[in-house]
């Protein structure tokens, strides 16, 4: 595996609460994993979110632009 060796400061609380962890490196880098993941998650939620709210205006003015054409030369 490609490493980068990082020096980082930890709270006490979450040093001690690694103490028992027998490869550190790697449970901290699934740990940064699972963040980021959720984070770019979020992410594409709110992407999808807002193209979803868009597309529901762009409906809202399609009816609205074909609702006054839609009786046309019906008598």
């Amino acid at each position: 595996m490609n490493t980068h060796r990082m020096n980082i400061t930890l709270p006490k609380d979450l040093a001690a609460r690694l103490k028992d962890i027998p490869n550190k490196s790697a449970f901290i880098a699934q740990a940064l994993r699972e963040k980021l993941a959720a984070a770019e998650a979020r992410r594409r939620e709110a992407l999808l979110a807002e193209a979803y709210r868009e597309s529901a205006r762009e409906n809202v003015q399609l009816v609205q632009d074909w609702d006054a054409v839609s009786g046309d030369g019906i008598e």
